[in-house]
Parts: C-alpha cells; structure tokens; sequence
C-alpha cells in the first residue's frame, strides 16, 4: 500500500512539474496577423497597417517573413526574441522606401499579444502606435508571400537605414587578352658582374 502510494505521489510530482515546464516556455510559432494604429495620422502611406507573419522559434530567438497589401504588396523579414511574456521584435519591410519597424509587446498566453512599435522609411517619414496581433494558425507552412516585383537595383546599405543608396546595375565589359610585351636579356663573354667570376 505504501508503494502505491509513493508511485503515485510520484506520477503526480511528475505531471504537475511537466505542465509548469510547459507552461514556463510558450511557443508562438505560426502565422499570425497583425494590425497597427498609428498615434497621430500622417499625410504618409502607413504600411504596417495590417499585416500577416510566419513566426519561426528557436529557444527565444525569433525569426520570419511578414507580408502586407498597404500601400502595395511588400514582403519584409522578422527579427527578435520572446523571453516568457514579453516580446521585441525588428520588422524590415523590402519595398521603396526601404522600411524599418520596432515592435515590443506582452502576450497573455491565449494566442494574442499587445504593444507599442516605431516605425520610419528611407525617406524620413516615421510613425509610431500601439499593435495588436492574433495567432491564426499554428502552421507556418500556410504562409503566402506577396506578389510584389523584384528589385530593380541593389540597395547598398553602409552604416544605417538613412544611407541607402541605389546604384544601377551595368553590364559587364568583355576585356580582350592584353598583349604581352618580351624583353630578351642576354649575356655574352663580356658581362660585368658584381664580383670577379672565376
């Protein structure tokens, strides 16, 4: 009887430090969908208005692709981490203007999270507000980029966001083999050396 009972104090020990285990270490993998409310309106196009994610996790660190409609298609990638409630992310959004996002938020472990981000573009133009964001599906392989055009240019970033620069991609020029110019040296009997030669 007291085996028993031992085994089962056990089970019980067992269960109830694998549920806290699990409950300390949330995963918020999956597509989510977000929307963003600016503090004051700005004569600016708002890209982050709504958009939709593929979170991926591994250990804290975040990582994924975003993609919204508003003002025209754009993908972008996701950046951060998420330490129990809390969450930093960095979204860039690869569309003209070049766009940049900062987002921190808390989540209350029921598939939404909650928070504030700033946000600015190439062109100086900035916003910042509150998000809230929604999980949908806890499969990312749903996730569906936008059917924006590719680059046309390549973007060469040196220091930070405001030093993009757009440089036009040439063709290369094809190069002719160069000519070779052959200087014959020869001796004779009466070359000079450094040293006498014997």
């Amino acid at each position: 009887m007291i085996r028993n009972t031992l085994l089962i104090s056990a089970a019980l020990t067992f269960l109830v430090l694998v549920t806290g285990l699990a409950q300390a270490d949330p995963d918020i993998a999956g597509l989510w969908a977000f929307r963003c409310e600016e503090d004051r309106i700005s004569g600016d196009p708002f890209p982050l208005e709504e958009f939709t994610t593929a979170l991926f996790m591994m250990g804290s660190a975040i990582s994924g692709a975003c993609t919204g409609e508003t003002p025209e298609p754009w993908n972008g990638m996701i950046t951060g981490r998420f330490d129990g409630s809390s969450l930093d992310l960095e979204v860039l959004l690869i569309q003209r203007p070049l766009t940049f996002a900062r987002m921190s938020g808390i989540s209350n472990n029921s598939g939404t999270i909650a928070g504030t981000f700033v946000c600015s573009d190439e062109t100086g133009a900035g916003w910042k507000g509150t998000f809230s964001a929604s999980i949908t599906s806890p499969e990312t392989s749903l996730y569906e980029p936008a059917s924006a055009e590719p680059f046309y240019f390549v973007p060469t970033i040196s220091g930070g966001i405001s030093d993009f620069e757009e440089e036009t991609m040439a063709t290369p020029v094809e190069e002719g083999p160069k000519k070779r110019e052959l200087q014959v040296i020869s001796y004779t009997r009466d070359t000079i050396y450094a040293r006498p030669v014997m």
